[in-house]
């Protein structure tokens, strides 16, 4: 596309607006508007006004519950489609729903809940469409197909149908006994030959109506002294008139004809004229009239002079009708335009010149007796003589003031709503032209879609689509389901300025104008790809935990599995090693070692029973009161002989007995293991272990000479299956310290570790004097 043809796509400011106004005006035949999270009016709009009664300044700020039914109210019906609305991100409804005056209204209704940026509903927007006239239309259509038949079969008069080709294509009972012809014989023949009418007077063949029907589509009357033969030779005196019978377009497809048998009505024919005279020359039928209607009536003679003036007139014009008559209907209707201050055309002298119906120019101003000036609209209409000739204009009118406040409140109204637009940043809303180019562009689209307005509008839409997308057809086929069915929407990728993609929610609704021509789309898109991301995070979070779940599972089988064989195991070496040691030699080495392997073995088990049992919630402490620092000393003096195998060189430091309640054997487990992890860490270096009391807790502390923990480790080493240093240096599970973590805590105490400066590492455990396991 080269650059002329898109700037030729791009909608001038005055072309902008007035695609805004068929936007706006598009949507006339709905209530559009908002509530707060209550669930409470915040605007109003034209539709809705018409459509339930109510003015904005009487709704505004009300609940919706005043438009439905007190059966869904006491339902609770209006606040469970708001939470609906909320939950599934969108609800529609039809149902009736009840306007200002109480009377109902059959009603589709769709309500969107407004998220702010961080996704908490702001309050909503609701779209209703009245479709009462819809059902009432079909209803009448079928009643109106059912009673034709029977409608045309009971009406007094004859009545003969006809095609485009005057041939006959239905009759009725009473044309059937006053042409002598019955419908089965009339059928398909000329209408002449069944409609034989002649001249009474001359008794010359008379001009048959429906030939004039169907050459210019007009209602024709019979002449005076017409008279039908029956097929039997009967002759009589007929009236009445033809019309056209025409299609949805306004073609004329055939004719009906309906008469009478005026032999009785002959006498009685100047009698009725007269009556009909005398009724439109009633004074009293007149002034009710021209009094109880609601707009201002002028009328004047064939010369232009005022004959009648209402009472809205009056005040209107400052001139009372005693005052008026006789005057130049210019001197009582005193018309200006209001931009250019000069005379406006009076219509009352083209509707006396021509004899048709002449509405007023726009921007006309009715100047009152007063010098009060008010804009006005509305029509002059003749009133023909018996020969058609005008022979009375009437001057119906009305004070728009109050339409020019509405219409000025519907502009501001659409300067919100385009405000709005304009404000909306977490949705792309844009419009496109019937062919799919952009339109229109707001903050939105740009900030998702990464394109500035200048550089898209005039484009097609297509280019936010992935390539596989655009070679399938799927831009195209968006547009023909949204102009089929009235609405698209979908899920897919989309395609940003910069290439990346993102996840995008997209609904694709048609424009139409007042006559239901595509004027183009509505499209608005949501990036979910950050929502898309949580998802997919959250699935593999309940892989992961059921799989941790599985291996906890495991291990709690596997550990009381193995705990039985390895408790005989160990029974059985030391049976043999009482029987080795009384042998001496290699034997009782071996056994020696087999014992310590099996100890380990039962350490390790002993090991992943706690973690299973953590797992489980099932770690439970016996608490008793004992000495903390005479059961340290009992461990160092029982590991003192390993340590010096290590190399370690072990020491004990303490302020004197620290009395206190925790479960021994758990407290004792985690000493053991520091000491055992500081001597093979640490092996060759000294070990030095302290217990104090600082208020009312207990401080043990291991510190060791060793290499130190890499800082990085320092906050996972206490997790399961964590550990500071290869497998390939030194063994074990990487569970003692997570299990010593877990009795730690169990007591209400913390257990840390940290690098000591001069080199090594320090394990501090902290544990409350009076322990209340947790």
């Amino acid at each position: 596309m080269t650059v002329t043809d898109r700037e030729s796509r791009r909608p001038t400011d005055r072309g902008a607006a007035e695609l805004f106004q068929l936007v706006v005006a598009s949507v006339k035949d709905y209530a559009i508007f908002m509530l707060d999270r209550s669930g409470r009016v915040v605007t109003w709009n034209e539709g809705a006004a018409l459509i339930k009664g109510y003015s904005a300044d009487e709704v505004l700020g009300r609940e919706i519950s005043i438009f439905y039914t007190p059966e869904d109210v006491a339902q609770g019906r209006p606040q469970a489609l708001l939470a609906a609305a909320i939950s599934e991100g969108r609800v529609e409804d039809e149902g009736w729903r009840v306007r200002k005056d109480g009377s109902r209204f059959w009603a589709d209704v769709v309500i969107t809940p407004i998220f702010d940026g961080n996704g908490q509903p702001q309050g909503f927007v609701k779209v209703t469409r009245d479709l009462t006239a819809r059902q009432q239309a079909a209803e009448k259509l079928r009643q109106s197909e059912e009673n034709l038949q029977a409608t045309l079969y009971s009406i007094g008069d004859g009545v003969l149908a006809v095609d485009a080709n005057a041939r006959v294509t239905r009759i009725n009972p009473v044309a059937e006994q006053l042409t002598g012809w019955t419908e089965k014989d009339a059928i398909g023949r000329a209408l002449d030959e069944v409609f034989n009418i002649i001249n009474e007077d001359t008794g010359a063949k008379a001009q048959n109506p429906i030939g004039r029907v169907l050459a210019g589509g007009v209602v024709v009357g019979l002449a005076n002294h017409t008279a039908l033969i029956a097929r039997d030779g009967t002759v009589r005196p007929i009236a009445d008139s033809g019309a056209p019978i025409r299609d949805a377009q306004g073609v004329t497809r055939g004719a009906v004809l309906v008469f009478r048998d005026v032999t009785k009505e002959r006498h009685a024919e100047q009698q009725l004229i007269a009556a009909r005279e005398e009724t439109l020359r009633s004074e009293a039928s007149l002034r009710a009239t021209l009094y109880s209607i609601g707009d201002g009536v002028l009328a004047a003679d064939e010369n232009a002079r005022v004959t009648r003036v209402n009472p809205v007139a009056e005040r209107l014009t400052g001139w009372r009708e005693a005052e008026a008559a006789g005057h130049p209907i210019t001197e009582v209707f005193n018309i200006v335009n209001e931009e250019t201050r000069a005379t406006a055309v009076n219509p009352v002298a083209r509707v006396l010149a021509e004899g048709v119906v002449v509405g007023l120019a726009n921007h006309t101003a009715l100047i009152s007796r007063d010098g009060t000036e008010r804009p006005i609209a509305d029509s002059g209409a003749p009133i023909l003589s018996g020969d058609g000739r005008p022979a009375v204009a009437v001057l119906v009118f009305r004070d728009i003031t109050e339409d020019r406040r509405a219409e000025e409140a519907l502009r501001h109204s659409e300067e919100k709503l385009r405000l709005m637009i304009a404000s909306v940043r977490d949705y792309a809303l844009y419009m496109l032209d019937p062919t799919g180019h952009v339109v229109s562009w707001n903050p939105g689209a740009e900030q998702i879609k990464g394109y500035r307005a200048e550089e898209i509008l005039g484009e097609h839409f297509s280019r936010f689509f992935t390539a596989d997308d655009v070679q399938q057809g799927k831009p195209a086929r968006e547009l023909e389901i949204a102009v089929t069915q009235g609405r698209f929407e979908d899920e897919a990728w989309r395609v940003r300025k910069d290439g990346s993609p993102f996840w995008a929610n997209v609904v694709v609704t048609p424009v139409r104008d007042t006559s239901n021509a595509l004027v183009g789309f509505v499209k608005i898109t949501r990036d979910l790809t950050e929502q898309r991301k949580l998802a997919e995070e959250r699935l593999r979070l309940v892989q992961a935990r059921e799989a941790i779940r599985l291996r906890d599972e495991f291990m709690s089988i596997a550990s009381h599995e193995l705990k039985t064989p390895l408790t005989a195991l160990q029974l059985q070496l030391s049976n043999v090693r009482g029987q080795a040691s009384e042998a001496g030699g290699d034997l009782a080495r071996k056994v020696d070692r087999a014992m310590r392997v099996g100890d380990r073995l039962v350490q390790l088990v002993e090991a992943l029973l706690d973690v299973s049992r953590i797992a489980s919630g099932k770690l439970k402490l016996n608490v008793e009161s004992f000495d903390l620092v005479e059961a340290v000393r009992e461990i160092v003096e029982r590991l003192r002989d390993s340590a010096a195998n290590a190399g370690c060189n072990l020491s004990l430091q303490t302020d004197g007995a620290i009395e206190g309640r925790w479960d021994r054997l758990r407290v004792e487990q985690v000493v053991t293991n520091l000491i055992s992890n500081a001597t093979k860490y640490a092996a060759g270096q000294p070990v030095d272990v302290s217990v104090t009391r600082k208020g009312d807790a207990a401080v043990l502390e291991v510190r060791d000479r060793g290499a130190g923990i890499q800082e990085a480790e320092l906050s996972r080493i206490f997790e399961r299956f964590e550990r500071a240093t290869s497998t390939r240096n030194y063994g074990g599970l990487g569970l003692g310290l997570y299990v010593a973590r877990q009795i730690a805590e169990a007591h209400g105490g913390t257990i840390a570790a940290r690098n000591i400066p001069d080199g090594g590492a320090a394990f501090t455990v902290n544990l409350p004097i009076q322990s209340r396991p947790s």
